[in-house]
């Protein structure tokens, strides 16, 4: 079996197994949400709905983008910050129906500050791994990736625009296990 192949199906059923065992069906049915929703904000969680699904779309098409020779680092570049975009709006619903999660999300929210200049090793380490953000329950991690997987792939096609074969394995597995955490932030924000 290639490396590559072997690497992509490792980060595949490990992210699936990570994603889906943080939290539980139990779990996020306890989890503490603003329930009190007035018929502005239903329309705006209303749009999120739409929005998350929109990131999940455009995830999967970035995906299979990736299966293109033609496909250049561009093109993945402005499908990754699509993603963020998206996931910003998704960021500020959760905001609001998590307000446990709002100093958490709103630390990772500076990242985009400096995608420009922030290694890979960094934002491993300091948002996907969380060590510049503060401590925050489980049920805001799920949200906060949805930001952190695409701004890891603006900066992995930053730091390889020719798109190698392990970047383009990298960026398939940042954003496969992203789509794996669509469902739960689905049940906690909008639901």
């Amino acid at each position: 079996m290639p490396k590559t192949l072997f690497c992509l199906i490792f980060f595949s059923v490990s992210a699936n197994l990570f994603a889906s065992g943080i939290l539980s069906e139990d779990d996020i049915k306890s989890v503490k949400r603003v329930n009190t929703i007035d018929e502005q904000q239903q329309q705006q969680l209303s749009i999120t709905a739409g929005l998350l699904a929109d990131y999940e779309i455009l995830g999967k098409k970035l995906v299979a983008n990736l299966d293109d020779d033609g496909i250049d680092s561009s093109q993945i570049t402005h499908q990754a910050k699509e993603l963020l975009s998206l996931s910003e709006h998704v960021i500020k619903s959760a905001q609001f129906r998590l307000p446990q999660c709002d100093e958490y999300l709103e630390k990772t929210l500076l990242v985009k500050t400096s995608l420009e200049e922030i290694s890979h090793a960094v934002l491993e380490k300091d948002y996907h791994h969380d060590g510049a953000l503060p401590k925050a329950p489980a049920e805001c991690y799920h949200t906060k990736d949805l930001f952190i997987h695409a701004a890891t792939v603006i900066v992995l096609t930053r730091d390889d625009p020719s798109l190698s074969r392990e970047t383009k394995t990298s960026i398939h597995a940042e954003i496969s296990e992203v789509l794996t955490h669509t469902e739960v932030v689905r049940q906690l924000v909008i639901y």
